[in-house]
């Protein structure tokens, strides 16, 4: 089997994307801001200073994607080789898990989920979750593991849908 190596970071915001966020960003909150100067500073009573909550809140919102896009880790992957299972994932703190085949005695596949259960020999499980993976890559990892368990001897269980009980 080959190392099969998926770049889960590749997929970014162009920098036009990025500039755009952050244009429309400051551009709520200077109306925000300015809707406050009116009606505190310059004392229009017809202005509530409670109208500049939408556009701040909209900049608040518009910033936290943005910075998102603009501050977001660039190393995540997903590593499939002959010894191990390795990754490292995560929206907000990406943590890297590893999981050597030896340890591994059976893999339960959903159909219906972007999920696959590890059951180790020592009877302890771990569920790989793919649901934020785009879906192209995601089937791909998928059929990448089925084919690694099997060529491993693993026995695979395919079920509709990965619960509690399984």
């Amino acid at each position: 089997m080959e190392n099969m190596y998926y770049n889960l970071s590749e997929e970014e915001f162009s920098g036009g994307r990025k500039i755009l966020l952050w244009g429309f960003a400051s551009l709520f909150f200077l109306a925000g801001m300015y809707v406050l100067f009116v009606s505190l500073i310059l004392g229009h009573k017809s202005i509530s200073p409670v109208l500049s909550v939408a556009p701040l809140g909209i900049s608040l919102v518009v910033s936290l994607i943005a910075s998102f896009a603009t501050f977001k880790g660039t190393d995540l992957f997903f590593l499939i080789n002959n010894e191990k299972i390795e990754y490292k994932f995560g929206i907000i703190r990406p943590s890297t898990h590893s999981f050597n085949w030896i340890d591994v005695k059976e893999l339960i596949m959903p159909r219906k989920q972007k999920k696959i259960k590890l059951v180790f020999i020592d009877g302890s499980s771990f569920v790989i979750n793919l649901t934020w993976v785009q879906r192209k890559k995601s089937s791909l990892i998928r059929k990448q593991i089925f084919y690694a368990a099997k060529e491993k001897g693993l026995k695979v269980i395919k079920v509709v849908t990965l619960t509690g009980k399984v």
